[in-house]
């Protein structure tokens, strides 16, 4: 995300008046539901021809590659393909895979951020990409990787935690988990040892504390962090087979803070914000990435609990988006403090529609009409 829209959307004030963290939503129907997740969907996909999607109608000048990586995964893999071709035409000569596509091919973004692991996941869930990138790709991660952990950069941008300032070099849950799902597609896909995959898991898995009986933000930092049980989620859905024990997946959700029917993004180990100064911009606790609630990480929480036998983690789910649809908007996160929840500036975020496939209502959503209307091919 630009800086200048950071910068604006902290200063901002909110759109909507405050919800209580502990009020029950109004609970529209599996269909209502599914039809928010393809609104929002199919409204920031600019061209189905060659899978142009945008991250919302405030984000005018890009296609991001995180962003289209979950969109993506409700229109099937046919529009995937297509969309992710616009990326893997662009790695630069490393291998690395642009974060941002810029308009008409110029002013594309590449940071050192975790968008080549989504483009490797993305090259084996939906196929279509040259041997050649995907290796070449993967080269590129290699590099990031010391004995099966995959070393974050210090400073800011190097997640899609974008505005958090890591102090140090650091091995990431979110990107480790990644990593480990990425490295276990690898070798899949004979581009990767077994042995290479398998120290992935085993960096990944020693993120979990039994001290503090959850999962770790990172090696360095023993904050609570829905997102690190990403890669988590997709090692189960995409090569069927966990990173965690289920133990450590229902004990990870169960400690996280809590936001009304979502968690927090970041806290501290107390649940209690971080100091504004860990962001730049600042942020004061319950803002943006300092303690606010995304529906996208939320849900993915909720699916990882699922997966691992809890027998309410669906429905805790449903409830999120039910909260968000009823709302009006899918939005990007909302600020959570003294016990309220405010919308933050963004709404209508493509990557919330994953939501509909994580809570298994793709069947009320309404594709086929849908494909039929912008002539998509049926996925194979």
């Amino acid at each position: 995300m630009p800086r200048i829209w950071l910068a604006l959307m902290l200063a901002l004030p909110l759109l909507l008046p405050p919800t209580s963290a502990g009020a029950d939503p109004r609970s529209p129907s599996d269909a209502a539901l599914g039809q928010a997740c393809l609104t929002v969907a199919e409204g920031n996909l600019l061209d189905p021809g060659v899978g142009w999607l945008r991250p919302s109608p405030d984000y005018l000048d890009g296609d991001w590659l995180r962003d289209a990586f979950w969109a993506s995964s409700l229109l099937g893999p046919s529009l995937g393909r297509r969309a992710l071709d616009n990326f893997g035409r662009q790695l630069n000569a490393a291998g690395q895979a642009p974060t941002r596509l810029g308009l008409d091919g110029v002013g594309n973004q590449y940071l050192d951020d975790e968008p080549t692991l989504l483009y490797l996941l993305w090259a084996y869930r939906d196929g279509g990409q040259p041997p050649g990138r995907v290796l070449k790709a993967w080269s590129w991660v290699r590099e990031h990787v010391v004995d099966g952990a995959y070393w974050t950069p210090p400073g800011g941008f190097h997640t899609w935690h974008d505005t958090f300032v890591f102090p140090e070099r650091d091995v990431v849950a979110y990107n480790q988990g990644l990593y480990a799902a990425a490295a276990l597609a690898a070798s899949q896909l004979g581009i990767a040892s077994r042995a290479e995959a398998e120290a992935a898991v085993a960096a990944y898995r020693r993120l979990y504390s039994d001290q503090l009986g959850y999962l770790r933000f990172s090696l360095a930092l023993a904050y609570h962090d829905p997102s690190a049980l990403v890669g988590e989620v997709l090692t189960r859905t995409l090569l069927g087979r966990p990173l965690l024990d289920d133990e450590a997946v229902l004990a990870t959700v169960s400690s996280l803070p809590r936001a009304g029917p979502g968690f927090r993004v970041l806290a501290a180990g107390n649940g209690s914000g971080l100091p504004p100064s860990a962001f730049s911009p600042a942020a004061s606790p319950g803002v943006y990435q300092n303690g606010g609630s995304w529906l996208l990480y939320d849900v993915l929480a909720w699916q990882a609990a699922s997966l691992a036998g809890s027998p309410t983690a669906q429905a805790s789910g449903r409830q999120r988006l039910a909260f968000e649809v009823a709302s009006g908007s899918l939005h990007e996160y909302w600020i959570a403090s003294a016990g309220e929840l405010r919308a933050g500036v963004h709404r209508d975020y493509a990557w919330n529609a994953y939501a509909c496939r994580a809570l298994g209502l793709d069947g009320a959503t309404g594709l086929a009409d849908l494909r039929a209307r912008l002539r998509l091919p049926v996925p194979n």
